[in-house]
């Protein structure tokens, strides 16, 4: 009789993966669907977003009240294994949402406005944390402590729906003033035929083309800082780090990191507890993206006068980031100047790009001398080896 019962609760939960596959097949062909003009678009992903934070709020409360009932008869709770099906279920919902609303996005970008790109990426990058939570959570049942997973799994489902809850609020408060792309517009600017046609402009004001960069600086935009935060492309160049390390930076030092990026470099160093890093970085909203652990400074435009002097700089992304452009180097030189007691490390590349920087630096950073024999020794430390990189230490007395 249990395995019978058991069958049939099994046939049942495979009828339901059936199902919902079916119905996340059948969502990509509506959205996809180019007879949709941008509004139905955009109606038809918040519909969809708000069904999926529907279940979400179903199955957490089908959770409390199972869990109070357990309570309620003298047990400690819902049972290690009704807490995972309720979250593996929750968990299979976001990971089919995350995908199914990654590839309508990327097929409708003519109807999302700065705005909205700006909401899914970072909806993106919330939900990707999410789902390593859940597996942490998973790993806890591993360790013999199900009742740290029973309350987890409790936190877990709340912050899933908190979390649509507070996409859904942000989008309806977009979509206020959210203008169709003007090739939907009739003479009158209102909705016109629902054939949207390919490469039709972007709702809304005229918006530059995605860029990885500010313009006319070196700066990260701040959808660049999203992407790379969110896919996890930082190029930390821990190799490096530990040659300098070993070789380069002294002990209770304190280091600067003008070309901090996301703050990784900086936070990998301050974790040996051999020196003190602080990260800064030149794009202009990095202090809130990166939650108050980068600070913002452009070293290559202007003056910068910071709050102390610091023992050595660092800035390992200088070559790619500031090319061969003289006006750049003349200012990043003049400033590692004025900020360093002791010496620099920077990318210097080759070619025209590093005979740029090496005149740059003899012309405003002359009491700074290359060290040639141990930037070549640094270089071969490291896998794969590099020639690109410069060390520079401040001539004594001067």
């Amino acid at each position: 009789m249990h395995h019978s019962a058991q069958y049939v609760k099994w046939h049942k939960h495979f009828d339901s993966v059936d199902m919902h596959l079916e119905e996340w097949d059948r969502q990509i062909e509506v959205g996809l669907n180019t007879t949709l003009n941008c509004s139905e678009f955009l109606e038809f992903v918040y519909l969809s977003r708000d069904r999926i934070r529907m279940q979400l709020d179903y199955m957490r409360g089908n959770f409390s009240a199972e869990d109070e009932m357990f309570r309620a008869r003298g047990e400690d709770g819902v049972s290690t294994t009704w807490a995972m099906t309720y979250m593996s279920k929750a968990a299979s919902l976001v990971s089919a949402h995350m995908h199914i609303h990654g590839v309508l996005a990327a097929a409708r970008q003519e109807c999302l406005s700065e705005h909205l790109q700006l909401l899914f990426l970072m909806s993106l990058r919330r939900l990707k944390s999410l789902m390593h939570t859940q597996l942490r959570h998973l790993w806890v049942v591993f360790q013999g402590t199900a009742e740290l997973f029973r309350q987890g799994a409790s936190k877990w489902l709340t912050e899933v729906v908190d979390l649509f809850d507070a996409d859904l609020r942000t989008m309806e408060s977009i979509m206020v003033s959210w203008q169709p792309p003007g090739s939907e517009q009739d003479e009158n600017g209102t909705q016109s035929s629902p054939n949207a046609s390919a490469g039709q402009a972007r709702p809304g004001p005229p918006l530059p083309p995605y860029s990885e960069r500010e313009p006319d600086t070196v700066a990260l935009s701040t959808i660049g800082v999203l992407r790379r935060e969110t896919f996890e492309e930082w190029d930390v160049q821990k190799p490096m780090l530990r040659a300098l390390l070993r070789y380069v930076l002294p002990r209770d030092g304190h280091i600067v990191d003008f070309c901090a990026g996301g703050g990784n470099g900086a936070e990998f160093l301050n974790g040996t507890g051999l020196v003190t890093a602080y990260a800064y970085d030149p794009s202009p909203n990095i202090k809130l993206l990166s939650k108050g652990s980068v600070e913002h400074a452009t070293l290559h435009v202007g003056p910068l006068q910071l709050w102390r002097v610091f023992d050595l700089a660092l800035c390992l992304s200088a070559a790619g980031d500031l090319g061969s452009e003289a006006s750049f180097w003349d200012q990043v030189w003049q400033n590692i100047d004025s900020h360093v007691k002791r010496g620099a490390v920077l990318s210097c590349g080759s070619g025209d790009t590093r005979r740029q920087a090496l005149s740059s630096q003899l012309r405003w950073a002359p009491t700074l001398q290359l060290d040639a024999q141990l930037s070549d020794q640094l270089g071969k430390s490291v896998d794969p080896p590099t020639d690109e990189m410069c060390i520079f230490w401040r001539i004594p007395n001067a």
